[in-house]
């Protein structure tokens, strides 16, 4: 059984997904990745806050695209059927596709980290091509030229949460400049390489052009206007979505999930929240993702001022009006107001359009009420709670002048 080559075992989730009761049709993005296959645009990085759809999106695209299998029947009944491009690269393809968060064993080395994928990935290699002579002791990048060289059949590269190693703190500065450099080895201006799609939370680079992976297009939250409706729920979607059942009103999602803007300025909802929601018939918080608050919480009461006024702003219920430029996944620490904000946006604690910052939506407040109450965020707990109990006194007095 194959590791990464042409896995179907390992993208199976997304056939599971479309019988569900409130699947939605993404598939609409594989068109727009046909379109780059070949070309040299074909290094496309998606970056999202977690719980958007971007694994389930990754694992679709393997099942179309990978060789040796037979998907066509669902991808028959699926809006991709509809465009010019379908049948050319459907299951035409070797696809690696590959989830970065794989550890060997618990508190491993960088080196086990790493040697887990280059060994695995060489030996599908030399199962695949036995009539070659592959030294599995060359590079990887070294073997799949050999491979392309050889057989002219190149490769579609897949790799889901490529940050995992920026989130994780068995790993040093120095582990993730190696993995940098291990990416760039393996896909950068490579003959092989039909197509490299990654996905994450975090931004590759501030500024793409200081980045060992430059070569990537990257479309994160703060400026994607090409990709946006294929990852989160739009308007619509959550309309239908919510047709389906009758114990839940429209108005009641969006209270409780919306509050998301793309670029343009449309909504977007939690898939997340939204489907379990619809399946639980009760709307509560789905967040569970606990970690990146405590890191963000302690870069704003070790850093910037600037940032714990923010905080109190709105969680007031008051916009703050700021204009972001995003920061890098290589940077260990975040000092400045405008890096702390936009990871805060980044990980989903916040929303942002035409700059504005907020607080997305109720199910966001409650997870900032609870850091708040619970003190967990210090400071700033005191600074909140007071600002609203001064907020609540000087509405009392108003509505007592009004009276009088």
């Amino acid at each position: 059984m194959p590791y990464f080559l042409n896995s179907i075992t390992s993208v199976n989730q997304f056939t599971k997904t479309t019988k569900e009761k409130y699947f939605v049709d993404k598939s609409e993005l594989i068109e727009r990745m046909n379109e780059l296959v070949g070309t040299a645009s074909q290094y496309v990085c998606i970056t999202r806050p977690r719980r958007f759809g971007k694994t389930i999106n990754a694992m679709m695209l393997a099942c179309y695209y990978s060789k040796n299998a037979d998907f066509k029947k669902l991808f028959d009944k699926l809006e991709i059927s509809k465009s010019d491009s379908y049948l050319k690269h459907l299951n035409k393809h070797n696809v690696i596709y590959m989830t970065m968060n794989e550890l060997p064993k618990p508190n491993c080395s960088y080196e086990e980290f790493i040697e887990n994928y280059v060994k695995d990935l060489a030996e599908d290699l030399i199962d695949s091509y036995h009539d070659l002579k592959i030294d599995k002791s060359k590079p990887l990048s070294k073997i799949f030229s050999q491979v392309y060289n050889e057989t002219n059949e190149g490769f579609i590269f897949i790799i889901d949460e490529w940050d995992y190693i920026f989130n994780n703190n068995l790993f040093e500065l120095e582990d993730r400049e190696n993995f940098l450099q291990f990416l760039k080895d393996l896909l950068k201006g490579k003959p092989y390489v039909e197509l490299a799609y990654m996905t994450g939370v975090l931004p590759i680079a501030k500024y793409s052009s200081g980045s060992a992976l430059n070569m990537f297009k990257e479309y994160n939250i703060l400026n994607d206007k090409k990709y946006y409706k294929y990852f989160g729920f739009t308007l619509e979607e959550t309309k239908k979505l919510c047709a389906k059942q009758n114990e839940i009103t429209f108005e009641e999602l969006k209270n409780w999930y919306d509050g998301y803007k793309t670029y343009s300025g449309d909504d977007i909802f939690n898939p997340r929240s939204v489907v379990y929601a619809l399946s639980d018939g009760i709307c509560q918080s789905y967040w569970t993702n606990t970690g990146p608050m405590d890191e963000i919480s302690y870069y704003i009461e070790n850093n910037v001022e600037e940032v714990r006024n923010d905080i109190v702003q709105m969680a007031s219920g008051i916009p703050v009006n700021i204009h972001l430029e995003g920061y890098s996944a290589e940077q260990i620490n975040l000092n400045t107001r405008d890096e702390i904000l936009s990871a805060m946006t980044v990980y989903g604690f916040l929303s942002y359009h035409d700059e504005t910052l907020t607080i997305p939506n109720k199910e966001l407040r409650m997870k900032f009420d609870y850091a708040l109450k619970n003190h967990q965020m210090g400071e700033i707990s005191k600074l909140v709670l007071k600002s609203n109990w001064t907020n609540v006194n000087r509405l009392d007095r108003k509505s007592r002048t009004e009276i009088v």
